[in-house]
């Protein structure tokens, strides 16, 4: 008896040679679609009334209340006193707090040792003193005052959009237009110059690091306020005319960076944070003067004897 699942409305089986050619030669238009019930998805559909709706709406405010619930803990966390954030901002708060105590110690030390350094000075010979303020001027190690005039570099305002160019853009100054500027100065005759606060000399690194620029390894920020003493129209105008103008009102032109001048009567740069003392040598005597080359002994003698011998010889021979 044939299966009548497996039979097909003719009354042949699905393999048997005729219903395979009646597949083959069958109208692919004429097809009839499935009815409702016969849909495949139709019994795996759940069904769709009330409670199904107002339990999924349930289950859906239960889900959102946890996750806000979590959130706003993980929020409480983060501003409690005893949150990460916190503590690192204590930690920052207390390292410079140390920072600033050893600062303070060490300029009291500093202090101590140019009070030594004077006394010693009054019983050496005369001039050590003026020498060795004119070392310690040149070398940055005190500080200076006197009329001059302050170069103040600054980032540009925020650009409007232009094409390449997002709304809001700021342009930086960077380390090369603060090594531009103090090269600019110093060929113009600068006697001293410093960086928002941070004495220059030959030695002086300009560098940045990310958007910072670090004037002797220390991060400033902007704007940078470049003092520099001497004549304060001599200074300007040297700069103004030379090269370091130009590219001065190259950059300003064309990226906006913001150049202005304030001359003054009485500008200050600070002294340079004395190095470590690594090596030195005692003078003979503690005089500070080479002790006076002496004569070999017995060199004044030498030559009357070679003298007397000589004669001695010449009054022998025949």
């Amino acid at each position: 008896m044939r299966d009548a699942e497996h039979e097909t409305p003719h009354g042949e089986t699905p393999y048997s040679p005729t219903s395979l050619l009646r597949a083959l030669t069958a109208n692919p238009y004429g097809v009839s679609t499935l009815r409702p019930q016969e849909h495949p998805a139709a019994e795996a559909a759940p069904p769709d009334n009330r409670y199904t709706r107002v339990l999924t709406l349930v289950i859906a405010l239960l889900l959102g209340f946890t996750v806000a619930v979590s959130v706003l803990d993980l929020r409480a966390d983060a501003a409690s006193e005893d949150g990460p954030r916190a503590v690192l901002e204590q930690e920052v708060r207390d390292t410079r707090a140390e920072a600033e105590a050893l600062e303070g110690r060490r300029a009291e030390l500093e202090g101590e040792i140019a009070e030594a350094q004077g006394s010693v000075l009054e019983r050496s010979e005369a001039g050590a003193a003026d020498r060795l303020s004119a070392y310690e001027s040149a070398g940055g190690s005190v500080a200076l005052s006197g009329p001059g005039t302050v170069l103040v570099l600054d980032d540009s305002a925020p650009l409007p959009a232009s094409p390449g160019v997002a709304s809001g853009t700021v342009n930086r100054v960077t380390d090369g237009d603060v090594q531009v500027a103090v090269n600019g100065l110093w060929a113009a005759g600068a006697e001293g110059i410093s960086v928002n606060g941070q004495r220059v000399v030959s030695s002086t690194a300009i560098r940045t690091a990310g958007s910072a620029v670090l004037v002797d390894f220390r991060p400033l920020s902007p704007p940078y306020r470049i003092t520099a003493l001497g004549d304060p129209e001599q200074l300007q105008d040297a700069v103004e005319e030379g090269e370091t103008g130009e590219y001065l009102d190259e950059v300003s032109t064309r990226f906006g960076i913001r150049v202005s001048w304030e001359p003054g009567e009485e500008l200050t740069v600070p002294a340079r944070a004395a190095g470590t003392l690594r090596e030195a040598t005692a003078l003979d005597g503690g005089s500070g003067t080479p002790a006076p080359e002496t004569m070999p002994t017995g060199g004044a003698g030498t030559a009357p004897d070679e003298g007397a011998a000589a004669s001695g010889a010449e009054e022998d021979s025949p």
